[in-house]
């Protein structure tokens, strides 16, 4: 099923394999989610110099996720 709304990135990590446990969490409650590039191996973008792999979710999704990523314990994007 496609949706027709916009992609958000809700958070970073500083490796694909931790932005992967954490697409697996929010995916094992129903979010949909995706580490962009991760079909294609390791993919990251660099900000302030660092090397940072994103995690995306539906706009919808933001908030549910973001709940979820500090039940986590894991470090969101503002």
């Amino acid at each position: 099923m496609l949706r027709d709304e916009p992609i958000v990135t809700v958070a970073t990590f500083a490796t694909s394999f931790e932005a992967s446990l954490a697409r697996g969490a929010l995916e094992a409650i129903g979010i949909r989610a995706l580490v962009p590039g991760e079909a294609l191996g390791s993919f990251s973008t660099q900000r302030g110099g660092i090397s940072a792999t994103e995690l995306q979710v539906f706009a919808s999704d933001r908030d549910r996720a973001l709940v979820e990523l500090r039940r986590m314990q894991i470090r969101i994007v503002e």
